[in-house]
């Protein structure tokens, strides 16, 4: 199992001792703290109904474990883990959880959640996840699936209540990733989409743009001897160079007679979009084992940049569960009367300002820098010295001393903003460290 962070182990602490007391012996919300901050980081699922999302969740768990349709299906919060953490607590009764191994199981939990944007009840549940529901902060990041790059204002304002989310240092820790669903049905450069995106969002996000179908195919076992044999047929069609298919039923009538109506159905049910077809044919020329095709598959899908950046964000699972801990510590503190409510903020206090909480400062201030425009117009040389800095990795003397004096003067550049004076001296505090102890422990 993976062992909690030190902020995190803290803040559990607290919150037994809390437990302790006879007024609060039976809180479900301090039971699950004490739950969150032992298990791996909680990543929810979130997006409207039919966007894609138990298409995806199949894809990272390697399997046929979420039902999907193009009606909702998902009406409950369901937790996916590694089944090395035996009976998952979960953060409500009404929830399940899953037990399956999948890429990432060491490292995360995922939930998938029923969709937004319907008038049935089942909503209510995703909504009691996020901003302003009794389980806001239960999940520390999250993946908001946009069918198909549609930006609307109900997508915006969800995310601008997941912001609440990133109340940790800085503000901003960049716990929510945006996942554009479907990019086999956009006609659209992807690369336009996720700069409109970007603006549009009201908090930093990360993106990535996935053909969940094609990476639930190449994990589950879809891309068969079929799809061998359906792709050695396009490949064989004289007009095929100059032929990107606008539809299938275009496809089915070029292959007519050669094949079941069944199996072209179930290959399009792998590829999605025949516009993919070209660029597909050309890369798996010459394949006839169905497992390299599948390798193909999964590579044109994205689900490997998706799964990167979940991986880089549970490198910082101490930091995101940390801060949607005392989210909800705070949140709880303010419907308790005032002798619990007192003990709460009490705890709150002794969590951040404690040396484990102060630690997570510089690592918020490197993502900061990585994944906003705060190093924009700086040397990368520069950069990448006061990321190692912030990160605790090892570093070259005379590179920390020269970071120490380029980011003094930043500290006390008086036109600059509070926020990078801040981070400009959790850089100089790092560099000192490292002066002092020339060659620290590596750590993630």
């Amino acid at each position: 199992m993976t062992a909690p962070g030190p902020a995190a182990a803290l803040i559990a602490e607290h919150c037994r001792e809390l437990l302790g007391d006879p007024e609060q012996a039976d809180d479900t919300t301090l039971r699950d703290i004490v739950a969150q901050c032992a298990q791996p980081l909680r990543v929810l699922l979130v997006g409207g109904v039919s966007s894609g999302k138990s298409t995806l969740l199949n894809a990272l768990v390697s399997g046929s474990r979420a039902e999907t349709a193009f009606t909702e299906t998902t009406s409950v919060i369901t937790w996916y883990h590694g089944p090395h953490l035996g009976t998952l607590r979960l953060p409500d009764p009404s929830h399940r959880a899953v037990a399956v191994e999948f890429p990432l199981a060491d490292r995360l939990v995922l939930g998938d959640s029923p969709g937004l944007n319907t008038v049935s009840e089942n909503p209510r549940e995703t909504l009691r996840m996020m901003r302003g529901g009794d389980l806001a902060g239960a999940a520390a990041a999250f993946v908001c699936v946009l069918d198909r790059g549609l930006v609307d204002k109900h997508w915006a304002e969800q995310l601008e209540g997941l912001a609440a989310f990133s109340a940790g240092p800085f503000d901003l820790v960049g716990n929510v990733v945006v996942v554009m669903s479907k990019i086999d049905l956009v006609d659209e450069d992807i690369g336009g989409i996720e700069r409109r995106t970007r603006v549009d969002a009201p908090v930093t996000i990360r993106f990535a743009g996935v053909n969940q179908l094609m990476a639930a195919a190449a994990r589950n076992g879809a891309v068969d001897g079929r799809t061998v044999a359906v792709l050695d047929a396009l490949r064989a069609l004289p007009s095929f160079t100059s032929w990107p298919a606008d539809s299938w039923p275009e496809v089915q009538e070029e292959l007519s007679g050669l094949f079941p109506d069944a199996d072209l159905k179930a290959f399009e049910e792998t590829v999605g979009g025949p516009k993919w077809l070209p660029e597909l044919i050309r890369a798996t020329a010459d394949m006839d084992d169905p497992s390299a095709v599948a390798a193909v598959f999964e590579h044109m899908s994205g689900i490997a940049t998706l799964e990167s950046v979940l991986a880089d964000i549970a490198e910082d699972a101490d930091l995101f569960t940390s801060t949607a801990a005392l989210l909800r510590l705070r949140r709880l503190a303010a419907g308790l009367p005032d002798g619990p409510a007192a003990r709460v903020r009490s705890a709150i206090a002794g969590v951040t300002s404690s040396r484990p909480y102060q630690d997570l400062w510089p690592r918020a201030a490197a993502r900061l820098m990585r994944h906003t425009c705060v190093g924009d117009g700086l040397d990368p040389d520069d950069v990448e010295t006061a990321l190692r800095l912030l990160r605790g990795l090892s570093c070259a003397p005379a590179d920390a001393a020269a970071a120490l004096t380029r980011w003094s003067s930043r500290s006390a550049d008086p036109f600059a903003d509070s926020r990078t004076r801040h981070l400009a001296r959790l850089v100089q505090d790092a560099a000192l460290r490292a002066l002092a102890d020339p060659e620290p422990e590596e750590t993630l």
